[in-house]
């Protein structure tokens, strides 16, 4: 079975004063290209230390991306225990079944537009949970599962960026077109912002 293909776009901006970002993406196929894992990561605060637990995350992603997102959550929660913590919404994609499977904690949004040949249409809101991950409790983590098709598009975005982001998206465009208009248009500037999008095929 042929399965889905997928096209990534990924941009993003420092806090101002800031050498680096503490948002980080991840975009990672496994089995075989069968999978595909998709992550924007926030490390609480700025610069050096948030971008060090950003990427504590994203590695700790990394090493199981086969994993139901609850469990990769589970993971990173203990591997960053001790740290300001993260908050990140997590995408496991089954392109052979056409399943997305997702899970956030705190408030990095996520949003699943359903394309068609001239227009982005019905959407689906990924619902995240409170709290951050290395830090207290975590609540009950269930993933939701939704259809992917053709067409479709996937964008998780860090709170750097309005949440009117998706209120004027282009269906014809690119996915790193996308990514870099969001930026351009809806970046808060006084925060690390990231904006990661995957248009499936």
């Amino acid at each position: 079975m042929a399965g889905l293909r997928l096209e990534f776009g990924v941009a993003g901006s420092t806090a101002p004063g800031e050498r680096v970002s503490g948002d980080l993406e991840v975009v990672h196929y496994y089995d075989s290209g069968g999978g595909a894992l998709i992550a924007a990561i926030d490390g609480i605060g700025h610069g050096e230390q948030a971008a060090a637990t950003a990427r504590l995350a994203a590695d700790t992603l990394l090493r199981h991306p086969e994993d139901e997102p609850a469990a990769l959550l589970m993971r990173c929660h203990a591997a960053l225990r001790g740290t300001r913590g993260v908050v990140l919404s997590i995408a496991s994609i089954n392109l052979r079944q056409a399943a997305l499977s997702w899970l956030g904690i705190g408030n990095v949004s996520g949003l699943v537009c359903r394309g068609t040949a001239s227009v982005l249409a019905a959407r689906n809101e990924l619902l995240v949970r409170p709290g951050v991950v290395g830090y207290g409790e975590l609540p009950a983590l269930h993933a939701s599962v939704i259809p992917l098709r053709a067409r479709d598009m996937l964008i998780l975005a860090t709170d750097g960026i309005s949440r009117h982001f998706s209120d004027d998206l282009a269906a014809a465009a690119s996915a790193q077109s996308l990514a870099d208009d969001i930026i351009a248009h809806y970046c808060h500037r006084n925060d690390d912002a990231l904006v990661v999008v995957a248009r499936a095929s």
